[in-house]
């Protein structure tokens, strides 16, 4: 069994069970839950894939299932860079690549061209490094799904910079469609925002002859900026993003 066939089957060591204490210890025990229960599911999808075998029998049909096979694994890679439970975290660069990578890959259609270029300044502070994760997929993949939407090429880039001063920034671009639709945010958009929110930071969404979303976070050590924007999200969207 390959390694990323491994990282979808759920087989995870865990070193030490009960370093999780405090009160968020039931949630990051859900999450973990949510997390080992989805790697069963995607464990029993590749089994079943491997034994179709009167699909193997055209070139269609084959063509399909080796698709299927490469989405899954590679939902497997996304969940490893976003979380990193499996191993030892990779370097912050390493993992925003693989998660960038990951996610174009898997959202993107197999004729299209999409040229990515992941780029980091600075060393993120470690307390930001899953914030800026999660938002980045949650960034790259709005990219991926509407500015890319049936285009046959274009770029995405990702620059991650941290200052001395240990602010944080994080700009995903595009030079897709752009946005359309209800003046509304999506979920993508939302989660986003509700993660900047949990770290004192702001998401933006600006679009002018490329599309630019932006997350911007304070430095850990000081949060005499920190607000609660939980009452209403205030980052600026024209067009409906998921």
């Amino acid at each position: 069994m390959t390694d990323a066939e491994a990282a979808a089957t759920g087989r995870e060591t865990w070193i030490d069970l009960w370093r999780t204490v405090g009160g968020s210890a039931a949630s990051e025990c859900d999450f973990r839950q949510l997390r080992h229960h989805t790697k069963n599911v995607l464990q029993q999808i590749l089994l079943r894939l491997e034994h179709a075998h009167e699909l193997k029998l055209t070139l269609r049909g084959s063509a399909l299932l080796a698709d299927l096979q490469r989405r899954i694994l590679l939902s497997a890679q996304i969940s490893d860079a976003l979380f990193g439970v499996t191993r030892a975290p990779a370097p912050m660069s390493e993992r925003l690549r693989t998660l960038s990578e990951s996610t174009l890959r898997m959202l993107a259609d197999a004729t299209q061209v999409i040229r990515l270029d992941v780029t980091v300044e600075g060393d993120c502070p470690e307390a930001l490094r899953q914030s800026v994760l999660r938002v980045a997929h949650e960034f790259v993949g709005n990219a991926v799904k509407h500015g890319m939407h049936a285009r046959i090429t274009g770029w995405i880039t990702v620059h991650l910079v941290t200052g001395s001063d240990g602010r944080t920034s994080l700009v995903v671009s595009d030079d897709g469609w752009g946005f359309r639709g209800e003046p509304d945010a999506g979920d993508g958009l939302r989660i986003a925002d509700d993660l900047a929110a949990s770290a004192g930071g702001t998401i933006r969404l600006v679009r002018t002859n490329v599309t630019m979303a932006k997350l911007e976070l304070p430095s850990p050590l000081d949060q005499r900026g920190f607000r609660d924007r939980r009452a209403g999200p205030e980052f600026g969207v024209t067009g409906k993003q998921e």
